[in-house]
């Protein structure tokens, strides 16, 4: 019997928030994980460095690798491995073939398990704002595979709402069908194009001049259809297209989700330093500074490792006093045991100095552990109250290559430091006319303005 176990997992229908709990968790904890081809980035991401991670997925009828194949690989990789995730788009048992592959399992005695996930055929229309069942329009709907063999009809079931899956390149069949079921010219119909993701796009038309109507609009996959009479409501409840689409280039993309629908990016990347000797000359002598100050929690998280690699905790860190840009960063510090004692209302170097201003700087010892080439404001700042300031590197940022985005489906684009610009400038060259440009806080807003971007401050309100 193989040793290993394999985990049918429904990955949801795109946004990545739609994953259940038991699948995210199986995901960071798997040893092999086998995807579809449109299983969003940031679950992939969840997998563990040292985890095999490989597309066997399709897209538009075109195979990665054939399904008897990736029934082998699923045993094969059970005979290797503990845990062999098989992270599917949507739900595995609803047309994504799921039993065929829980059936290859039980062939060759491999144990197995099944973890639904959100469909696309709720999901899309849930996010297009079209309640596939309403009781003011009807109590029932069905659920139809739109991907037909050339000479196969499509049988159009007796239910009020019709939802049509893998049926962008039979369209004209679907809808000659329900006309041939007796279901009127005028009947609405909407396709939902990129269902939950942030590019989603609705069409919505008549039964009798839709095929025109996706024609026109260059219809893409994947793509929902629904008929019936609910998607009279699409305009009225259409939530999700009104929440405004943000480009997040930094970190920490949780805390920006009441701005409108996040599509994080991250265009840089925070990495160790192949010479650290300037932070552990600092950390050897860290008992003669009586102030600690930390700007990012990517600072805290490179400093205590460093401290940690020199045989050292938080308590050689008694006789100092800490202080830390925001909130965000006095979490991380609370990680390690460390209640700063200083937190500023406004999270920024300003507002950092201004409490300060508050106290008897004069002679004070300050340690400062940032990113390399970070901004001198603080630095300068805490001197000119008589400070004596050692800035140290602890880390620094590089750029990285972002998965693909469509900046013309982007409303507004944050930047949270002037190395997020620098790199957004070599990547993209410039903001399109109809997307904002937001900083968080004047240094990033001057580097902006130094290549030509005309970005407002971010409301701190909104941090």
């Amino acid at each position: 019997m193989p040793k290993g176990k394999v985990y049918l997992v429904g990955a949801g229908p795109g946004d990545p928030e739609l994953i259940t709990l038991k699948g995210y968790g199986l995901i960071c904890q798997a040893d092999v994980i086998l995807h579809d081809h449109l299983i969003p980035t940031e679950l992939l991401q969840l997998a563990r460095a040292e985890a095999e991670v490989i597309t066997v997925g399709k897209f538009a009828s075109q195979h990665t690798m054939p399904q008897d194949r990736i029934n082998a690989l699923l045993i094969e990789k059970a005979g290797q491995h503990r845990i062999v995730v098989r992270l599917k788009g949507g739900d595995p048992f609803l047309f994504g073939r799921g039993g065929e592959e829980a059936e290859a399992c039980i062939e060759a005695g491999v144990d197995f398990e099944v973890v639904p996930g959100v469909t696309s055929a709720l999901a899309a229309p849930s996010y297009a704002g079209i309640p596939p069942t309403h009781r003011d329009f009807t109590p029932n709907v069905a659920i139809v595979t739109g991907h037909r063999k050339a000479d196969e009809e499509i049988e159009i079931p007796n239910a009020g709402t019709v939802i049509f899956l893998m049926g962008v390149s039979n369209i004209e069949k679907i809808v000659a069908s329900l006309l041939k079921a007796g279901w009127p010219p005028q009947t609405k119909i909407a396709a939902v194009e990129r269902g939950t993701f942030y590019n989603q796009r609705v069409i919505v038309g008549a039964l009798e001049s839709f095929v025109q109507t996706v024609k026109q609009a260059d219809l893409g996959t994947p793509a929902v259809f629904i008929v019936g009479k609910v998607v009279e409501l699409h305009e009225k409840l259409n939530w999700f297209g009104r929440k405004p689409r943000v480009l997040v280039l930094g970190t920490h993309p949780e805390k920006y989700t009441h701005l409108g629908t996040i599509v994080h990016r991250p265009i840089v990347k925070c990495v160790g330093l192949e010479d650290y000797s300037t932070l552990d000359g600092a950390i050897r002598a860290i008992e003669d500074f009586d102030w600690l100050v930390f700007t990012s929690a990517n600072g805290v998280r490179f400093f205590f490792e460093r401290l940690r690699l020199s045989g050292l905790d938080a308590r050689a860190l008694r006789s100092a006093r800490i202080a830390v840009i925001g909130k965000t960063t006095a979490r991380r510090l609370i990680s390690f045991g460390i209640l700063a004692d200083l937190v500023p209302d406004t999270e920024s170097s300003a507002g950092l100095l201004e409490e300060f201003k508050k106290l008897d700087m004069q002679g004070k010892e300050v340690l400062l552990p940032q990113a390399a080439a970070s901004s001198e404001e603080l630095r300068e700042g805490l001197a000119a109250m008589g400070a004596t300031v050692q800035e140290v590197p602890v880390y620094q940022t590089v750029e990285s290559e972002p998965a693909d985005v469509d900046l013309e489906r982007i409303d507004k684009i944050l930047f949270t430091s002037g190395s997020t610009v620098r790199a957004f400038v070599k990547r993209f060259g410039r903001i399109p006319s109809h997307a904002r440009a937001c900083c968080l806080g004047a240094p990033t807003q001057a580097e902006a303005a130094k290549h030509g971007i005309d970005a407002e401050i971010l409301p701190q309100s909104d941090w």
